[in-house]
């Protein structure tokens, strides 16, 4: 896969929050074993080990892992953070200044407020955009690429063709990547390939998730999307970032571990 990483991030675990935040040697662990080379991380998975970045990086070299990214939900709904957005912010930045070269994944937590429609609409994507841009400005002073993951929730912000492209003409205007979550872009009724291929300038992360026919996600290779095809593309085109997997399906729930296995298996085919 020429300069292409593949790593796993702790979504499947989050499935079994309760069992799993905050064990991060077993999380650590059970990649490593199935085969991944990074770990992406959301902050309520860490636990108290947000607290211990140097902790944490002492685990992940224990297992010959790296740490490829931290996941960092805000609501950002102002043209600039809130004080308690800018707090943890400021923390998410100190703890990746422990790790050269991880990404800051900045995802907007929109709860379960509608996202609303014209001008209403459009007001809340330019702040969400201030908001992540100025957040990429402060994590680009300590040389962390800041990257933004949309997904296909009915109240996401950015979820069909028609959003994309207004997100992708507003990214042109920012330091924000684009991390493209190609579960997240079927489930919007797009084309994966062809979403990359209009954004592929501002590409800088990676996420893989499998989905069926039906809409339900799936554990990888159980699902329609023609991921040989997807890597084949990453490859020709010259990327050499990370590729996570994250998977959120159904029998996640059952048995977090024995998910990452199984695609840790699939993914192996491209390692």
């Amino acid at each position: 896969m020429g300069n292409i990483k593949i790593g796993c991030q702790t979504y499947p675990w989050k499935m079994n929050q309760k069992r799993f935040a905050g064990d991060v040697p077993h999380m650590v662990r059970t990649a490593a074993d199935a085969g991944f080379l990074g770990l992406e991380a959301e902050i309520g998975m860490l636990g108290g080990y947000f607290e211990q970045p140097e902790r944490v990086r002492e685990i992940l070299e224990a297992y010959g892992m790296q740490l490829a990214a931290l996941v960092l939900h805000q609501p950002w709904e102002g043209v600039e953070e809130n004080r308690e957005e800018a707090e943890l912010t400021g923390k998410a930045i100190s703890f990746l200044n422990h790790f050269p070269w991880a990404k800051l994944m900045v995802s907007h937590h929109a709860g379960t407020k509608s996202r609303g429609e014209g001008e209403e609409l459009q007001k809340r994507r330019e702040n969400l955009l201030s908001c992540m841009n100025q957040v990429a400005a402060k994590a680009g002073e300590a040389g962390i690429v800041t990257c933004y993951h949309p997904n296909s929730a009915k109240n996401s912000l950015f979820r069909n063709r028609e959003d994309y492209q207004v997100l992708f003409a507003m990214l042109e205007r920012t330091d924000v990547g684009y991390a493209p979550d190609i579960g997240h872009i079927v489930n919007g009724g797009m084309d994966a390939l062809e979403v990359l291929k209009m954004a592929r300038g501002k590409i800088r992360h990676v996420h893989f998730k499998d989905r069926k026919a039906d809409g339900s996600w799936a554990v990888m290779g159980e699902g329609e999307i023609d991921y040989p095809g997807i890597v084949r593309y990453l490859e020709e085109t010259g990327y050499g970032g990370w590729i996570m997997v994250e998977d959120e399906s159904p029998l996640a729930e059952e048995d977090s571990d024995g998910v990452v296995r199984m695609d840790g298996e699939y993914m192996k085919r491209f390692m």
